[in-house]
């Protein structure tokens, strides 16, 4: 049998997150991947890539497949080696506090781009943070675990903003 590619960060927290290029993609079906991913501890999936990014990497279905195995499905949309835009904030606002509960209950969530690194990196290390995790010990988790995360521009100063938002919200306390 043929292992779809991932790497595991635990959290103290109980919880895990699941590092991993999109399902489907790499020698593995797009089924038998989610079933992968599920059996490493995911009770939902966050897909990184835009709708039209999963139709060319052939895996439109991935939705469907992912609640025939009982997981939730969060689209948080970014383009490759873009920042976050409108799409991905919206997203995030309307879900943010579903992800957050599932980290709170212990739970895997599995996160994808196309590669597993890039937009992954970038959704573990917003997920850290909103755990109340410093910046910079949240982005040496990431580096450490996909060492090529958290290299884009785009996401470096994204990443930038978040903490002196954080910073500016911490002081307004």
């Amino acid at each position: 049998m043929t292992t779809h590619p991932y790497d595991v960060l635990p959290l103290a927290e109980g919880a895990r997150l699941i590092f991993t290029p999109c399902p489907g993609t790499k020698g593995v079906g797009l089924a038998e991947s989610i079933a992968q991913l599920r059996q490493a501890g995911a009770e939902a999936v966050i897909s990184m890539t835009p709708s039209d990014e999963l139709e060319t990497l052939e895996v439109a279905a991935l939705p469907e497949a992912v609640a025939e195995t009982g997981m939730r499905w969060f689209h948080l949309p970014i383009e490759d080696d873009a920042a976050p835009g409108h799409g991905f904030e919206q997203a995030w606002a309307t879900h943010r506090d579903a992800v957050m509960a599932l980290v709170s209950r212990k739970n895997g969530l599995a996160i994808h781009c196309r590669g597993g690194s890039g937009r992954t990196g970038l959704m573990a290390a917003l997920i850290l943070r909103e755990l109340g995790m410093d910046g910079a010990r949240a982005d040496g988790l990431v580096k450490g675990l996909r060492p090529k995360a958290l290299t884009v521009p785009a996401h470096i100063d994204y990443l930038a903003v978040c903490d002196g938002r954080h910073r500016e919200q911490e002081q307004s306390q």
